[in-house]
């Protein structure tokens, strides 16, 4: 029996904030250290993942995914030049790409997790509609992004909400009752007085008590992991841990803040480059930050070196607290 892939997917609600940045760097990072990894750009009419890695004019993206030409979806696999690390393109800048329909964006996730990798990451686009939160809630690893401004804040804790009640309501879409308390997708049908986890458990409590057990069963397991992008002081530090929790306050989730990465010059040199920062310069300070974040993601310590072009792995794994010695 094969081992299940991970499926990490990076979004955030709030575009601009470095996700396809850090989704790249992360992919880059696990290929490195010896995973099977594949990269995927999900942002559908706005697909620039591939610019982050050096590749011009991918050959191929997900709308070809739809042509009678492509026999077999692995055509879609592309190299990178980084070993273990295979990408696929999203679909291209021409009219109409971005509009795919729920049809085939079902298509995509079941070709998602029939394919052969350790660790696949998904990048998706911004916002919280429902084909970018179903991608994120295929995820066995979900990853929210923010930067330590206000309105990214906001849209981070509102991409987290929309993600949990989805993943909740795709639980009872059998049961219409439930679906006018869970659903908020048209205001006007829908009970918006359930917005927190704490109201919600209370019409459960009063109206569906057969199911409430089910309910606190999908809110204990939704666990994302947070990331802030960009920071320059102790002050975007704390965004954080407040985004954190105005989470435990509104949702009662358990979110594990997975790192930071720094504001820094060389970040931006790399995308202008088109080369990762992780192997563009791994021991600079936004590089020891993701490999921290790698470390967290995977239970892994690594260290990242460069000497004469080559990279080199320092890979330990963690043991868990009842086999220390």
């Amino acid at each position: 029996m094969t081992n299940p892939i991970n499926i990490i997917a990076v979004g955030g609600g709030k575009g601009g904030i470095g996700k396809s940045v850090v989704c790249t760097n992360l992919a880059a990072g696990m290929a490195l250290s010896g995973q099977k990894v594949i990269l995927m750009d999900t942002d559908f009419g706005a697909s620039n993942l591939h610019a982050l890695l050096g590749i011009t004019n991918p050959a191929h993206g997900f709308q070809d995914f739809f042509n009678a030409e492509i026999t077999d979806p692995r055509t879609l696999l592309l190299d990178t030049g980084i070993s273990n690390l295979k990408f696929v393109s999203g679909a291209g800048d021409n009219p109409g790409s971005a509009n795919i329909d729920s049809e085939k964006i079902g298509t995509i996730i079941s070709f998602i997790k029939k394919l052969e990798a350790d660790t696949i990451l998904l990048d998706l686009g911004p916002g919280t509609n429902y084909n970018v939160i179903d991608f994120f809630n295929i995820s066995t690893q979900g990853v929210v992004m923010t930067t330590p401004e206000m309105t990214s804040i906001m849209k981070t804790f509102s991409f987290i909400r929309s993600a949990l009640f989805r993943r909740i309501s795709l639980a009872f879409q059998d049961f219409p009752e439930i679906q006018r308390v869970v659903d908020h997708s048209n205001p006007n049908d829908a009970d918006m007085e359930s917005y927190t986890t704490g109201l919600l458990r209370s019409k459960f409590a009063e109206q569906f008590p057969d199911q409430a057990d089910r309910l606190e069963t999908l809110i204990q397991d939704f666990t994302p992991g947070l990331v802030v992008n960009r920071v320059r002081n102790r002050k975007d530090l704390m965004a954080g841990e407040n985004l954190l929790k105005l989470v435990k306050k509104f949702l009662e989730i358990e979110v594990t803040y997975l790192g930071y990465i720094i504001e820094s010059d060389r970040v931006r040199d790399s995308i202008d480059d088109m080369i990762p920062f992780l192997i563009k310069d791994p021991q600079s300070k936004p590089s020891e930050n993701l490999q921290q974040i790698i470390g967290a993601l995977t239970n892994t310590d690594l260290q990242f070196v460069k000497r004469d072009g080559r990279i080199f792995v320092s890979k330990q794994v963690r043991l868990s607290s009842g086999w220390e010695v």
